[in-house]
């Protein structure tokens, strides 16, 4: 979704939905305003007083005539502004563009019941019953529906504006377009609700259950989303910017192409998940977890990932600039052609993984392990990879120039055709390497090394003298 477009979609539409028409037809532009509902200024005559059901039952049918011919005299829309009308029985009745403002509907019963384009605003439907209800283009500003249920209710273009849903139950509910801008529906059920194009903005989702919900193009910025299930939820191009998603369940959810700009995700379970092409610039990403997650193409510039868990994740051609990796695990995750200019972290673990033209230089990952890992033609041009395990490690025409590789193991790694230029080898282990054809290897670079028998070198240059026995580095 473009951003821009949103934006000037959304100015239309808070103006739209905010509006509401008086019985004299004025619109003041006033209390239009999202923040400004006009429960305050109530004239029905039911206000603060209860409904008998005789004259409820009048006022429906005078309003159902007005839907149906209100250009005739005789017949009024439904004014039940502030009225009290709490576990009233209102099942499958037409309130279609009625004044309802401020009313009093705890506990009713308004399944099937059709409210679209119905003044709502400041109403409380606190546990009322809303079951495949019809609340498409209403008024709810500032509405309160705690507890309430709106299993397969429909609000399509609704204005939810600061209101109350906590704990309510949406439940395969459809709400594409609504706004809930700084609406509260913490520990709320929106499992396979269909939330298409909404706006939550500054929302509170905390604890909220959205498992297979749909909320593809959503604006959910600086969205509260702290221990939210979205299990196998479709995020396709929605707005998570500065959104709070700790300790959040993302299993199987599709994030393509979705903007995470500065998101907190720590502790977050993203197992399998779909993040190709995400934007996760300065992200929060501490010990969340990404196993077999897909984030080929991924944007993580600056991105904090100490300690999360990328095994076995397809990273093809991410982009890793300046990304914190400390004590990161990729064990056997696809790296290939990532971009990792000036990563830095130690102790992070590449052991097994796929790392063909990675580009990496002067990134900083000091005791690290890459054993067994495949890092043909990588480039580490000026990287400080000292202490790091590269045992049994593929750096077939890697480049190592200016590299420094103190104390690094290279245990029977395959070094053919690498350049190590100007590198630094003080102690590094190159028993059992393969050194053959290797460029920029100098004499005095190899004499500060540690070799053994097994070591195939260049045939210019004199084997040293061999290094004792060493202590074997214990691998992941």
């Amino acid at each position: 979704m473009n951003r821009l477009s949103m934006t000037g979609t959304l100015a239309r539409v808070m103006l739209i939905a905010g509006l509401t028409v008086g019985t004299t037809g004025v619109i003041d532009a006033k209390e239009s305003s999202p923040s400004a509902p006009r429960t305050g200024q109530c004239n029905g005559p039911y206000k603060n007083k209860p409904v008998p059901a005789k004259a409820l039952r009048a006022l429906i049918a005078s309003h159902d005539q007005w839907l149906d011919e209100r250009n005739k005299l005789g017949h009024r829309r439904a004014d039940l502004c502030q009225a009290d009308l709490r576990q009233a029985a209102l099942a499958g009745v037409n309130l279609e563009r009625a004044l309802l403002e401020g009313g009093i509907f705890r506990q009713a019963n308004l399944r099937e019941s059709s409210l679209g384009l119905a003044s709502l605003a400041g109403a409380d439907f606190t546990k009322a019953l809303l079951e495949d209800a019809n609340l498409s283009g209403a008024d709810l500003r500032h509405a309160r529906l705690s507890g309430a249920n709106l299993v397969r209710s429909f609000g399509d273009e609704a204005a939810l504006y600061n209101a109350v849903l906590a704990g309510a139950n949406l439940h395969a509910s459809t709400f594409e377009r609504a706004h809930f801008e700084g609406a509260d529906l913490s520990s709320a059920d929106l499992t396979h609700a269909d939330l298409v194009d909404s706006y939550f903005y500054g929302a509170s989702l905390a604890g909220a259950n959205l498992s297979g919900a749909d909320l593809t193009g959503a604006d959910l910025r600086r969205t509260r989303l702290t221990g939210a299930n979205l299990q196998q939820a479709n995020l396709q191009g929605a707005l998570l910017d500065n959104a709070q998603l700790d300790n959040a369940q993302l299993v199987e959810a599709d994030l393509e192409s979705a903007y995470l700009d500065e998101a907190n995700l720590r502790g977050a379970n993203l197992r399998e998940a779909i993040l190709r092409g995400a934007d996760l610039r300065y992200a929060a990403l501490q010990g969340a977890s990404f196993p077999q997650a897909d984030l080929e193409g991924a944007n993580l510039e600056q991105a904090s990932l100490v300690k999360a868990n990328l095994q076995s994740a397809k990273l093809r051609m991410a982009i890793l600039y300046h990304a914190d990796l400390e004590g990161a695990d990729f064990r056997n995750a696809h790296l290939n052609r990532a971009v990792l200019i000036g990563a830095r972290g130690s102790h992070a673990i590449f052991a097994k993984a796929d790392l063909i033209e990675i580009y990496a230089p002067k990134v900083s990952l000091r005791q690290s392990q890459f054993n067994e890992a495949d890092l043909e033609a990588a480039n580490f041009v000026g990287a400080d990879l000292s202490g790091s395990n590269f045992t049994d490690a593929n750096l077939t025409h890697a480049n190592l120039q200016e590299a420094k590789l103190l104390d690094a193991v290279m245990d029977k790694t395959d070094l053919t055709g690498a350049r190590l230029d100007s590198a630094d080898l003080r102690g590094t282990n190159l028993r059992g390497a393969t050194l053959t054809s290797v460029i920029g290897l100098t004499q005095a670079q190899l004499d500060v090394t540690c070799v053994d028998e097994r070591t195939k070198l260049p045939p210019e240059l004199n084997r040293p003298v061999p290094c004792g026995p060493v202590k074997k580095r214990t691998k992941p």
